[in-house]
């Protein structure tokens, strides 16, 4: 069998088990679309000291329209978000790190506890 025959018959094995699946239940639909709708204008931030002093910093935004966005960043000392990140996160020292959510309330986003 040559190398082609033989990814198509890869695909076409991958193919049938992918459909052959259990599909979504309505209650699993449901339960998807109720976490969704309760992730609508929130996000997630984590931020940890790394040994250099610099802090890497993980976005993850839930906006109201259901949109989803995601970034990440590294801040070193000096630069214009530095201190507040280190004061938000409670950053002292490498290793430092912490998770903290955000809801968005009046077009700001504001630290809450936690997402419930």
């Amino acid at each position: 069998m040559t190398d082609e025959n033989q990814a198509e018959n890869r695909l076409t094995k991958l193919t049938e088990r992918l459909l052959s699946g259990p599909r979504n239940t309505p209650e699993e639909i449901a339960e998807s679309n109720a976490i969704r709708k309760a992730l609508a204008g929130s996000a997630r931030e984590w931020a940890q000291m790394q040994d250099d002093l610099s802090i890497a910093q993980n976005l993850i935004e839930w906006m109201p329209d259901g949109s989803k966005g995601h970034g990440a960043s590294v801040s070193a000392p000096g630069d214009p978000d530095y201190e507040e990140l280190c004061k938000l996160h409670n950053l002292q020292k490498p290793g430092d790190a912490s998770t903290i959510f955000k809801r968005l309330i009046g077009g700001v986003w504001v630290v809450v506890d936690d997402l419930d």
